[in-house]
């Protein structure tokens, strides 16, 4: 089984997938490649939550993230950490990028904000809170 770093990579190293190839497996999709199990890439809003947990997780500001969005927020944030993506201290939990993945953190970020562009249009960054506002 791949360590969390080579799933990283591999991921990171598939191609973004133009609007006819959306769903194509040999093309990036964070909902496989990243977070297994959960399927949110049916609505804006699961790929705008998970893109500002991992903003907040980035920029050391987890608990505004929780105290902005309430439990859907700290719920994200579980979620990275079952996946092994954040390490997380005793309460309160925060999170940070596990170590070993700290430099494919950023580029996890951008590429899981091309995709949700693709995929839910031109205008996603500034009308589904794509923005680094979080």
């Amino acid at each position: 089984m791949k360590g969390l770093r080579e799933k990283l990579e591999a991921a990171l190293a598939k191609p973004q997938p133009d609007p006819d190839m959306m769903g194509d497996i040999r093309c990036f999709d964070p909902w496989e490649d990243v977070i297994h199990g959960i399927y949110g890439n049916y609505n804006s809003e699961c790929d705008d939550l998970m893109i500002a947990a991992m903003k907040s997780v980035r920029d050391k500001t987890t608990f505004e993230f929780i105290k902005d969005r309430g439990f859907v927020a700290e719920f994200a944030l579980y979620v990275l950490a079952g996946h092994q993506l954040t390490d997380y201290g005793t309460s309160p939990r925060g999170g940070w990028p596990d170590f070993d993945i700290e430099d494919l953190w950023q580029p996890l970020i951008d590429k899981w904000e091309a995709h949700a562009k693709l995929n839910w249009g031109e205008d996603w960054n500034e009308s589904k809170g794509g923005s680094d506002s979080g």
